[in-house]
This record gives C-alpha cells, sequence and structure tokens, in this order.
C-alpha cells in the first residue's frame, strides 16, 4: 500500500475547506445544497426593496427564499426574481407571488397567494406577480406623522441643547460634580445610619405591630368607650347649660350693681365704706366704751352694792 504524500493530504484539506466554506457560505444565505428545490420565477416592475435570501412563505410558513434578483437587459427596467421551493410543494396554475412586508421594521418578504386550479406549475415556470402597495402606502401613511414628530423632537433637543451652552459653565458643571458628591456623601451615611440602626428600626416596626395588635384586639372596648363619650356629650347638650349660664350672668350683674352701690354710699354698708365721720364717731364711740370698762374694772364700787352681811353700807 503506497503512503499518501504530504502535498496530497494539504490539496484534500483545502478541497475540503474550500467545499465547507462554500456550503457554510449559502446556508447563512438561506440556500441548502443539501436539499432539493424547484425553482420558479415572477417578473415584478418594483419589488419594493426585496432582497436576496429573503423568505417566500404559504400561509405564513417559510417554504423557500427567494435565491436570485436581476434586471431584464431590454432596458425595461423590469426585474426578474427567482424563487426557490422546497421539494414537495407543488403551486396550482393562478398562483400569485406577491411582495409584501415581513414586518414593520424588517425587509420584505414574497408571500405565494395558491390558485385554485387543479393543474399546477412545472418546475422553471414563470407565475403570476404583484407588489402589495396598499400595505406599503399604509405604513408610509402610519410612519410619515411619527417621523414628522421625531424630526421635531430633534429639532426641539438641538434647540434646547444651542440654548444650555451659554448656561453650563466651568463653575455650573464645578457646582453639579459637588452635588454629586455631596449626594454620595448622604447616600453613604443613610446606608451607614440604616446598617447601624437596623435593630432598632426592627425593634420600632414590632412595636408598632404589637400596638396595632393590641388596638385590633380591644377594637370592641374602644367601640364602646367612643359610644359612652358620644352619650355623655349628648347629655351635657341637652341640659339646661344655657340657663345655668344665664343664672350665673345674672348673679354677676347683681354683685356688680351692690359694688356700685357701696361705691356710691347707698345703704349702710356704703356710708360705713365711704362716710370717715361715722367711721370717727364709731372710734370715739369705742375708745370711751374702753374708758368705762377699765374704770368699771378699777372702781367696780361706784357702780355696784354689794352687802356682804346683809346689810347695806
Amino acid at each position: 500500500m503506497k503512503k499518501i504524500s504530504k502535498e496530497i493530504i494539504v490539496g484534500l484539506t483545502a478541497i475540503i475547506t474550500i467545499i465547507i466554506f462554500i456550503w457554510l457560505f449559502s446556508f447563512l444565505k438561506g440556500n441548502n445544497v443539501f436539499n432539493s428545490s424547484e425553482r420558479y420565477y415572477a417578473v415584478f416592475d418594483d419589488i419594493g426593496g426585496l432582497e436576496e435570501s429573503g423568505p417566500v412563505e404559504i400561509n405564513g410558513y417559510k417554504a423557500g427564499i427567494v435565491r436570485n434578483i436581476k434586471f431584464f437587459n431590454d432596458g425595461s427596467g423590469q426585474l426578474l426574481v427567482t424563487i426557490g421551493i422546497n421539494s414537495g410543494y407543488k403551486l396550482p396554475l393562478g398562483t400569485i407571488a406577491e411582495i409584501t412586508p415581513e414586518t414593520v421594521l424588517a425587509g420584505m418578504k414574497v408571500r405565494l397567494i395558491m390558485g385554485e386550479s387543479p393543474v399546477f406549475h412545472h418546475n422553471g415556470d414563470t407565475i403570476k406577480s404583484r407588489l402589495d402597495r396598499g400595505i406599503l402606502s399604509t405604513l408610509s401613511d402610519d410612519l410619515s406623522p411619527v417621523i414628522r414628530k421625531a424630526d421635531r423632537i430633534i429639532s426641539d433637543i438641538d434647540t434646547l441643547l444651542n440654548g444650555l451652552k451659554p448656561i453650563i459653565t466651568d463653575d455650573l458643571r464645578k457646582d453639579i460634580q459637588e452635588s454629586a458628591r455631596n449626594i454620595k456623601n448622604v447616600t453613604y451615611k443613610m446606608d451607614t445610619l440604616f446598617e447601624n440602626s437596623g435593630e432598632n428600626i426592627s425593634n420600632l416596626i414590632a412595636n408598632l405591630d404589637n400596638f396595632t395588635d393590641m388596638l385590633r384586639r380591644n377594637s370592641e372596648v374602644l367601640d364602646t368607650t367612643i359610644r359612652q363619650f358620644s352619650v355623655i356629650a349628648s347629655d351635657l347638650s341637652e341640659s339646661e347649660i344655657e340657663a345655668s349660664v344665664n343664672n350665673f350672668n345674672a348673679a354677676v350683674k347683681e354683685t356688680t350693681m351692690l359694688l356700685k352701690k357701696l361705691n356710691q354710699g347707698k345703704g349702710s354698708a356704703g356710708l360705713l365704706l365711704n362716710d370717715d365721720s361715722l367711721y370717727t364717731k364709731l372710734t370715739i364711740s369705742l375708745e370711751q366704751l374702753n374708758l368705762l370698762l377699765e374704770d368699771l374694772k378699777t372702781n367696780p364700787e361706784r357702780y355696784m352694792n354689794i352687802s356682804v352681811f346683809g346689810r347695806k353700807k
């Protein structure tokens, strides 16, 4: 058995590598060389942005890809689109290849609208074609306001930025940076405070829970107390408070009148408080009474005649 030379090994390796590369490139474009497919053609005046390797769908299912797109060389501007359909899909006569958007943001696709004829197309046939302009115009109408609004927003942002340029000075930047540092420090301090006070906060929450539970357990007692206060307030409002207040006012008025009469010297008490002569006379009378009592104490015989043995002296 002959030994294979290194040159042959290198050559085979290069050939295999090229084949794998071609297959991988074809596979990434949507072509699978190991699966047989049938080719159909469609002629379009406008493909609306359709690209090669675009999907070909039947009832929403991907049944093939767009293999090739090229212009006719007759100067008409028409394009020939080659459609590859996986084997096993037969296209009835009257089938239409319609170019329609795949999604709003994605590209275009070919949608096959199946005909109703019992006769089928053969491999290599040219089928009917059309561009779904209704959807394109609808998308254009829907996106136009959005595009205009986006243009206005971009213009407003540009105007705002131009207006902010004179305001954003170096001092303002420094102040903003200083504020950011202060906020960072405050946040750090708050985190530290919460970390250190975690147990206290937990106890506070537990106490609040206990207080809430106590209120819940004594809700009936609280309701009864509130009702009793309501009854007491109702009784007070219905009592003769107004009459008592009126009586108090009348008593105050009478006291005021009495004090007024005393100040004016009316009546005995008024004379006593306001007449100095009466006070003087009373003082003199008291002094004389005091002298009389002293004399009575000193010389009782002047006023009393006492007989010890039953006879007069």
